[in-house]
């Protein structure tokens, strides 16, 4: 499979993927296991990886820059995960996870936000707060709820 081995990954997903917990908390009422806080999590955990690619010294990815890219939409996102995952991942959806190495957390992450979600739910065990009736997979759907996320950020910064 194209893209970053799990080796590769641990470190700069470990630091993103708290990094964009803090940034989701500050925008999603309920933080825990909620279908909404971990689909914004994952974007902006996915986007911060990407973006830190090929940063020397674990530098921090700044938040406006974050920003600029989530507030492009999923298109963005999905360019961005062709980074980490290969072009042909990064623009599928409904991925088998038979066909990947779930035991990667940016790969078992995608294969989660490129999804299609039933319209009633069940949502993989969570509440849902977002889009409750829509279908579509949660990059299509809470990219803009992770650019918000990333904006609070940016403003509790400044």
């Amino acid at each position: 499979m194209p893209g970053l081995t799990m080796e590769e990954t641990d470190m700069g997903w470990e630091q993103a993927y708290g990094q964009a917990g803090e940034l989701a908390a500050l925008d999603q009422p309920v933080v825990d296991d909620s279908w909404d806080y971990t689909g914004v999590r994952a974007i902006i955990a996915i986007a911060l990886t990407a973006l830190g690619e090929g940063v020397e010294d674990s530098a921090p990815v700044p938040t406006g820059h974050l920003l600029w890219h989530l507030g492009r939409g999923p298109a963005n996102v999905r360019r961005l995960a062709a980074i980490l995952l290969g072009e042909e991942l990064a623009q599928a959806t409904d991925i088998d996870p038979a066909t990947v190495d779930m035991d990667n957390p940016v790969v078992s992450t995608w294969v989660w936000l490129t999804r299609t979600w039933p319209a009633d739910g069940p949502w993989g065990g969570m509440s849902r707060g977002i889009a409750r009736g829509q279908t579509d997979p949660a990059i299509d759907i809470l990219t803009s709820w992770a650019a918000q996320a990333a904006s609070t950020g940016l403003r509790r910064c400044s």
